[in-house]
C-alpha cells in the first residue's frame, strides 16, 4: 500500500548538484524539507534551502545518521559506491524507509555492462557490445567486433568521458598487445551510424502507473549535450518504439521514479544508448513547456502522492549554458532575457570553467527548433 508523505516531511537526496538542486526548489515549494547528502560543501542545492551532510559516500556512520533523519530518499547522482548501495538498500529493508528508485536500479544504470546486458535480455535493440574484464575478453572482442568501435569504462563515465574510439581492428590488436594480466572493467560497443539521437522522459508511480513526456531530440557537441528540441521530429512508429521500449525497461526492472532514456535513430529503427535513474537534463524543457515539470513527477513518485491524469507540452527547446557559455553581459544573453519567450535556469556555482553546465535556457513557442 502507497504511503503518501505530507508536506514537512523530509526527503533526502544523494547527491547536491544541479538535478538536486531542481528537484529541492520543486519540494521545498510543496512545504516539504530537504537533506542531501554529498562530499560537496556549499552546494547548488543548499543555496536553495537544502539542509547539507557533507561526507564522502563511503562514511557510513555519517549515511547511517543521515538516513535515520529522513522519511523517504533518492537520487539525483548514480555513480554511488557499491558497498554504500547495499547499505542503503539494507537499511531501507529493516526500517522501512522509502527508496525510490531501488538502489538495485541504481547499480544496473551505473554499469554499463549490466546495462546493456539488461537491454538484451528484456528485448531491448541496442548496440553489439563486448565485456571486457581481462585481456582474453578482450582478444576475443577483436576478433569478433566490427570497426568502428568505441571502448568504453564500464562505470563513472559521463559527457564522453572515459570512451576511446579504435576506427580498424588493428588498432584495437595494438592496444590488447600492449594490456597485462591486470583485471578490467570495460565494454567495447560497436560503433552506429545514426541520424538522429532522442530520448524520453518517463515517470512511473508506486502504483505501476506510467507517464511519458513525448520524445525529444537531442543534439550534442564534443559528447556534451547542446540543445533538446521537444517534441523531436520523429515519426509515429519511431516515437511509439521509444515510448514502448521505456516502459518495457520501468516494468522490467520495477523502476519506481524518473528515468531518461536515450536513444539512436537510424531511418525507421532504434537503439537503446544508455538510461539515467534520475531527472534527466533532456527534460528540463519540462520547466517551463509542460504542465508538470520532471522534478515535479519525481517529487509525487516519491511521496506517494498521485500523478497527473496525463503530461501535455507546448513546443520547446533547451540549450544548457556550459562554462565557455556562461556570459551574462552579452548582448545574446541581454536578447534572450528581454524575450518573455525564454527562461534563464542558473545552478549557483561559482566557477565557469570549460564543459562545466553552469544553467539552461528553456525556450517555449514556435519554430523551438532554431530558438538557440
Amino acid at each position: 500500500m502507497t504511503k503518501i508523505l505530507v508536506p514537512s516531511a523530509r526527503l533526502g537526496v544523494m547527491g547536491s548538484g544541479q538535478l538536486g538542486r531542481m528537484f529541492a526548489q520543486e519540494a521545498i515549494r510543496m512545504g516539504y524539507q530537504v537533506s542531501v547528502y554529498s562530499p560537496e560543501r556549499n552546494s547548488p542545492a543548499s543555496l536553495v534551502g537544502a539542509s547539507e551532510t557533507v561526507a564522502p559516500y563511503e562514511d557510513e556512520n555519517s549515511l547511517q545518521i543521515f538516513l535515520k533523519s529522513i522519511d523517504a530518499l533518492t537520487f539525483e547522482f548514480e555513480n554511488i559506491p557499491g558497498a554504500e548501495l547495499n547499505f542503503i538498500s539494507e537499511y531501507s529493508k529493516k526500517n522501512s524507509l522509502p527508496v525510490f528508485p531501488s538502489p538495485e536500479c541504481i547499480r544496473i544504470a551505473q554499469h554499463r555492462i549490466r546495462e546493456k546486458t539488461l537491454f538484451s535480455k528484456l528485448g531491448l535493440p541496442t548496440v553489439p557490445f563486448y565485456p571486457i574484464t581481462n585481456k582474453a575478453e578482450a582478444t576475443k572482442a577483436a576478433e569478433t567486433s566490427k570497426f568502428p568501435a568505441v571502448l568504453k569504462t564500464s562505470s563513472f563515465g559521463y559527457d564522453g568521458k572515459g570512451q576511446t574510439k579504435f576506427k580498424t581492428k588493428e588498432e584495437f590488436r595494438a592496444w590488447v598487445g600492449s594490456l597485462g594480466q591486470e583485471p578490467l572493467d570495460l565494454i567495447l560497443e560497436e560503433w552506429y551510424e545514426f541520424d538522429k539521437e532522442g530520448s524520453v522522459i518517463l515517470a512511473r508511480d508506486q502504483k505501476g502507473n506510467i507517464l511519458c513526456y513525448s520524445p525529444s531530440e537531442n543534439i550534442h557537441k564534443n559528447h556534451i549535450l547542446d540543445t533538446t528540441i521537444h517534441p523531436g521530429n520523429f515519426s509515429d512508429s519511431i516515437k511509439k518504439q521509444m515510448v514502448e521500449s521505456a516502459k518495457i525497461l520501468a516494468e522490467g526492472i520495477d523502476y519506481i521514479g524518473v528515468f531518461g532514456l536515450e536513444f539512436f535513430i537510424k531511418g525507421d529503427k532504434i537503439v537503446l544508448n544508455e538510461f539515467a535513474p534520475r531527472p534527466h537534463n533532456s527534460g528540463h524543457f519540462s520547466q517551463n513547456g509542460a504542465n508538470i515539470s520532471q522534478f515535479q513527477l519525481q517529487l509525487r513518485c516519491l511521496t506517494g502522492l498521485p500523478l497527473p491524469s496525463e503530461l501535455s507540452s507546448q513546443p520547446s527547446s533547451m540549450k544548457n549554458i556550459l562554462g565557455q557559455d556562461y556570459l551574462p553581459d552579452s548582448d545574446l544573453w541581454a536578447k534572450y532575457l528581454s524575450d518573455e519567450r525564454y527562461t534563464l535556469h542558473l545552478y549557483g556555482k561559482s566557477d565557469p570553467r570549460q564543459d562545466r553546465k553552469m544553467g539552461h535556457w528553456n525556450y517555449v513557442g514556435d519554430r523551438a527548433e532554431r530558438a538557440f
